[in-house]
């Protein structure tokens, strides 16, 4: 299994229009035949004025067959592309393997954190273990799933938690148990990026 983790930084104050049109456009006519959507979120504390969305694929090379595909369909090409692009600053795009599958939260209306690391040479599987296996209970009750990087800083740990939208933000970010866990295992650690996030109403993990 492959998830790509697609980041797009929008021009300030067309947040909502690239949201907007994403749901009109690209997400139903891609539906689950160019990968499957996960989730798909704008970033409130973090990285302002972006999106991350998430898609499945059997494989690298069922993701690039895929997408060459798509990308020469009529509706790609006319409808969402040239409204799009416009709105965007910087897109990145993740390759990641999943440690596990991910584990759902059991209720909708989350806000979810999403963490990056990067990590030192040749300590990334040893990290992201630690990240998925040994989190003390307040990060591994909110944990979603942990991933390693494929493409790009193959040095990166992502890791995904969600807390319930009803939740204060100083208890979602849980400083506490971040800096104890980090105080143990932060020698591994090079950078760290973090942003909270809100799913949009089209996106499949709420």
């Amino acid at each position: 299994m492959l998830h790509e983790l697609r980041f797009y930084e929008i021009a300030a104050g067309k947040l909502d229009d690239y949201i907007n049109h994403a749901g009109k456009v690209a997400v139903p006519f891609r539906g689950d035949e160019y990968g499957k959507l996960l989730g798909f979120w704008a970033c409130e504390i973090g990285a302002v004025n972006c999106v991350f969305n998430l898609w499945e694929h059997e494989s690298v090379a069922t993701r690039e067959v895929l997408r060459a595909k798509l990308q020469i369909q009529d509706v790609w090409r006319n409808d969402y592309l040239p409204h799009s692009q416009p709105l965007m600053r910087r897109q990145i795009s993740r390759l990641l393997t999943p440690l596990a599958d991910p584990k759902l939260p059991a209720a909708q209306g989350n806000l979810y954190e999403m963490r990056i690391f990067r990590t030192c040479p040749g300590k990334t599987r040893a990290f992201a273990a630690l990240l998925h296996d040994e989190l003390p209970a307040p990060l591994w009750t909110a944990a979603v799933a942990t991933w390693t990087g494929n493409s790009g800083d193959v040095n990166e740990v992502v890791h995904l938690s969600a807390y319930p939208n009803t939740l204060p933000v100083s208890d979602m970010l849980q400083v506490a148990a971040w800096r104890d866990f980090l105080k143990q295992h932060g020698a591994l650690v090079e950078d760290i990026q973090s942003s909270l996030m809100t799913p949009v109403h089209f996106s499949p993990w709420h």
